[in-house]
């Protein structure tokens, strides 16, 4: 599969399916550790890039009030965000979190909480038995990000909550345009914007629904 942190195969059967699985776990540990230097990196320069951006900060409040003045600031805001998000997927995708029982309602309700453009369906009945097995953090940021996706490309974020026998289905819609067929693989991947613009004004560092397929 897609996801480098799922458990090795099972090394058992023939000497061939041995010599296989083995092959396979020793690719997939390589493409790890590559992945994680890659990361550990990424948050290294993204972390340096804080101090001489806090000392420029200072400065810049120094500054006489001017349009030259509010454009920087309006430019350093923009390069902290991008420093913070960078920070933020190396840290979830090299952390390793344990997977707990979560009152799945209670984690949705107070993630739609932090939106004011966030509501749940008219269908969606509270339960408090709605208990999942994951990594908390991890979920309630995948949550996080798909509802401020919604409300931040389609206006609002209609929150749905489904149960069928020992599966959890959480819906979120919003009033956008909507993502074409033939693209959808794409927005999840790292760094990927559909608006192609980059302008920070529309939109964030494409970041946001990199982590959903591996939650």
């Amino acid at each position: 599969g897609k996801d480098l942190k799922s458990p090795p195969i099972a090394e058992t059967g023939s000497r061939e399916i041995r010599a296989a699985a083995k092959a396979v776990n020793a690719m997939q540990m390589r493409l790890r550790d590559y992945v994680e230097d890659r990361e550990h990196l990424a948050a290294a320069l993204a972390h340096d890039l804080r101090t001489p951006l806090t000392r420029m900060r200072l400065r810049l409040e120094l500054l006489r009030k001017s349009p030259a003045r509010e454009a920087l600031a309006h430019d350093l805001a923009d390069i902290e965000s991008i420093a913070s998000s960078v920070i933020d997927f190396a840290k979830f995708e090299v952390t390793e979190e344990k997977a707990e029982r979560i009152d799945f309602w209670s984690l949705v309700e107070a993630v739609a909480d932090m939106f004011e453009d966030a509501s749940f369906d008219e269908d969606a009945t509270p339960s408090r038995g709605l208990v999942c097995i994951a990594r908390p953090v991890a979920l309630r940021r995948c949550i996080t990000n798909l509802v401020q996706n919604a409300v931040t490309y389609g206006k609002k974020a209609h929150i749905g909550v489904q149960r069928s026998g020992d599966t959890i289905t959480l819906s979120i819609r919003d009033e956008g345009p909507g993502i074409p067929q033939a693209k959808l693989d794409q927005v999840f991947g790292s760094f990927v914007r559909l608006e192609q613009s980059r302008n920070r004004e529309t939109g964030g560092l494409g970041l946001r629904l990199t982590i959903a397929p591996n939650i």
